[in-house]
């Protein structure tokens, strides 16, 4: 058994559902540290979620230690502390945490029991992703033993909160690199991002997200006497309609037309003759870079005042659109590898929903996703080719190559 494929099984033992890190971080430091990695846990005050923030470099300037004196003149948690991480600088991004197994009963076997059958190996988190999780970590240990005088830095970012709400995970990191001034050149998510066929497939960005939490007043009343009545669900499904049927864009080039789909509805209180005085509404747009957040919100209550709607509405902005350049050192430096490694030239598209990418590329990083296939991602019986996780190996290990010799 490879030391790719042990690793992964190691992982998926350990019950990590989201936001707990169930050990697997210090499994993962275990290995890094050994070959001179700079291992350490950021968390954001007392939440649950635990960050593993490894680092290395061959550069005799770089430094991961920190400046003691910065850090007694400068004891707030962001305050610059001395840390250096010379150019090019590469960091893999990947997170720990699983989701919940569901009905353990309709698994063929235990969700934390990784087992291999038919050349397949099962297990909650074996796609999503602790195989790259593990892929990932024996690629940096291997490149730097094999290449000690290498250009620039190379590291590990782990979040135990991906699955979840990410509240202490990759968006308090981002805010500590940007504090600390450490800034990633180049960032590959591990993230499964293979279709059909292992290799078919590279992310070179993704859509933003938004999500409108909206409240919807009417007056309640007895459906008898509809004079007396204002139907809060009857706004609501105008408000939907017009939602609906309004185009917001064709996309380009690099994204698909930006979309609106309504993910929740509630009114009434169950009772046949009553007219509900208020509704909820729970909406989402990915949306492209045609759109923007305000742009959207405008939109939106323009809908409202046409249809006289009145209602009050919450709004998360989940992530921006982000792309990197197709022509660019990361991309061209996975393409090729992929096709050496897999003989499948990837598409290079930016399907598919979010990923804590989103949260990097704001520092100014090429990001790129690739991963094994993503067929059974959160599913019962969740799966990957076993074969496939020292092939993923080779490919992030020669990307490193490309980037750093």
């Amino acid at each position: 058994m490879s030391d790719t494929l042990e690793l992964a099984k190691k992982l998926i033992s350990l019950k990590s559902v989201t936001p707990e890190d169930a050990g697997c971080q210090e499994v993962l430091s275990g290995i890094l540290e050994p070959v001179g990695f700079k291992c350490r846990t950021l968390r954001e005050g007392m939440y649950p979620t635990f960050n593993l923030l490894a680092l290395h470099s061959a550069d005799p300037q770089a430094s991961f230690e920190g400046d003691p004196a910065l850090l007694k003149s400068n004891p707030g948690p962001y305050d610059a502390s001395g840390l250096k991480a010379p150019g090019p600088f590469t960091i893999f991004l990947g997170h720990t945490d699983v989701v919940g197994p569901g009905d353990t009963a309709a698994w063929t076997s235990d969700p934390f029991d990784p087992v291999i059958r038919d050349g397949m190996l099962y297990g909650r988190g074996a796609a999503d992703m602790k195989s790259s999780d593990a892929a990932m970590t024996i690629a940096l240990r291997n490149f730097v033993t094999r290449h000690p005088d290498y250009k620039g830095t190379v590291g590990l970012l782990m979040t135990s909160n991906e699955e979840g709400d990410a509240v202490g995970g990759i968006p308090y990191v981002a805010e500590w690199l940007k504090k600390e001034k450490l800034y990633p050149q180049y960032c590959i998510v591990g993230e499964p991002s293979s279709s059909g066929k292992f290799g078919d497939t590279i992310k070179i960005g993704r859509r933003g997200s938004m999500t409108a939490h909206i409240t919807i007043n009417g007056k309640q009343g007895h459906v008898a006497y509809p004079h007396q009545i204002d139907n809060a669900a009857h706004k609501g499904a105008q408000l939907i309609a017009a939602l609906v049927e309004h185009h917001l864009d064709d996309g380009n080039e690099d994204f698909p037309p930006s979309s609106f789909n309504v993910t929740n509805f509630n009114a009434g209180m169950g009772a046949e003759n009553v007219a509900p005085g208020t509704c909820q509404i729970m909406c989402n747009w990915r949306f492209n870079p045609l759109q923007t957040p305000v742009k959207l919100q405008r939109m939106m209550e323009k809908k409202m005042e046409q249809l006289g709607i009145y209602a009050t509405v919450r709004y998360v902005v989940n992530g921006l659109p982000f792309i990197s350049s197709r022509d660019g050192l990361l991309v061209n430096a996975m393409r090729d590898a992929v096709i050496a490694n897999t003989g499948v030239t990837p598409d290079l598209n930016t399907l598919g929903g979010t990923s804590d990418g989103r949260f990097i590329a704001p520092l100014g990083t090429e990001v790129v996703e690739f991963g094994p296939i993503n067929a059974t991602i959160h599913q019962v019986n969740e799966n990957v080719c076993a074969a496939d996780l020292d092939t993923l190996t080779a490919i992030y290990e020669q990307v490193l190559e490309k980037l750093h010799l």
